[in-house]
């Protein structure tokens, strides 16, 4: 049996000592932030990581091959070490909230490569950065632009409901209907389904398709700025698709949908959005160091997982304890 090679163990060796150090001193941390995992909506996303991974495992392998001794790049290993312990200095906020939770992790997955395989600094440091800010953000910018983003998803979904002939009553962002079944259908468009968390994901794979395939600034400004809009648009058409689903077979056939239609239609945007990505503008140029080159093509950080597998409950809200059979949060 063939020996694996010094990249092999070096990978296995970092994941080794993550997954020990986060047993070890981050537990509860660990146990929250599956909350982001839970069910369908982490699936498609660890196997887009996988998909990363494994496409970018010739460069990683590369970098973990050429490390040097212990002693080398002590610096870069003494960060990594305090990367690595720095989420204990807030580990009694982080237990309870699943966002600083994960960002916990980031920080202990990117710090334990830096103390393992300082070469690795530059490679995961985009990664790591887009890992923490989009479990983080989408909470942040929810608080402050959810109410007018709800408001404006509930205008665009009234219109196009209203073109389909559907008799629905608004009353600001609260609807109701009658289904042809006989049942009432109510429902509400919180913040949470605001379309903050699906455009933040985007933006994030965005950036990290940009770092991959090394596109012009422009072409990932263009794409950014036509995702968002089709984004909002696109969840005002879901809103649309679940209270139509409502009218034609009643509240059961809403929830129906409710838990996978967003997923649906994210994954299928995304899809168009990679395929135009990498047919449009051109790469930069040639001439940057070769070490910056290995630097900027670098494997993605397992921290982007917590990035693309946070948990939208934005997109696919649940409805409160108090709520009939009949009503939706949406």
């Amino acid at each position: 049996m063939r020996r694996p090679d010094s990249g092999v163990i070096r990978l296995l060796a970092w994941l080794g000592l993550a997954l020990a150090a986060l047993l070890a001193l981050y537990p509860g941390q660990v146990t929250t932030s599956l909350a982001l995992l839970e069910g369908i909506p982490g699936l498609p996303f660890v196997a887009l990581l996988c998909a990363l991974l494994l496409l970018r495992w010739r460069d990683l392998h590369s970098y973990l091959n050429g490390e040097g001794r212990l002693a080398t790049l002590l610096p870069v290993r003494v960060l990594g070490l305090g990367l690595a312990l720095s989420p204990l200095a807030f580990a009694q906020y982080s237990a309870d909230s699943p966002e600083l939770s994960a960002v916990s992790i980031v920080l202990v997955l990117y710090g334990i490569s830096l103390l393992l395989n300082p070469t690795t600094l530059r490679i995961l440091l985009p990664y790591a950065g887009l890992s923490a800010a989009g479990v983080a953000l989408p909470t942040a910018i929810q608080y402050f632009l959810g109410e007018p983003l709800a408001g404006l998803a509930t205008y665009l979904s009234a219109g196009m409901v209203s073109l389909g002939g559907i008799p629905v009553v608004w009353h600001g962002t609260q609807f109701e209907l009658v289904s042809r079944v006989g049942g009432l259908v109510t429902g509400t468009v919180t913040p949470g389904c605001s379309s903050v968390l699906s455009v933040t994901t985007f933006l994030g794979l965005l950036a990290l398709m940009h770092f991959d395939l090394k596109k012009e600034v422009s072409a990932t400004l263009k794409l950014a700025l036509v995702g968002v809009v089709s984004l909002v648009l696109l969840n005002s058409v879901r809103i649309g698709i679940l209270i139509w689903a409502g009218y034609a077979d009643g509240a059961a056939a809403l929830w129906a949908l409710h838990y996978w239609v967003g997923y649906a239609l994210f994954i299928g945007f995304y899809v168009v959005v990679l395929l135009a990505y990498s047919g449009m503008g051109g790469s930069k140029p040639a001439g940057v160091p070769g070490e910056a080159r290995r630097a900027s093509s670098g494997a993605s950080s397992p921290g982007a997982l917590l990035f693309a597998g946070s948990r939208p409950r934005g997109i696919l809200s649940e409805a409160s304890s108090d709520s009939s059979p009949g009503q939706a949060l949406l």
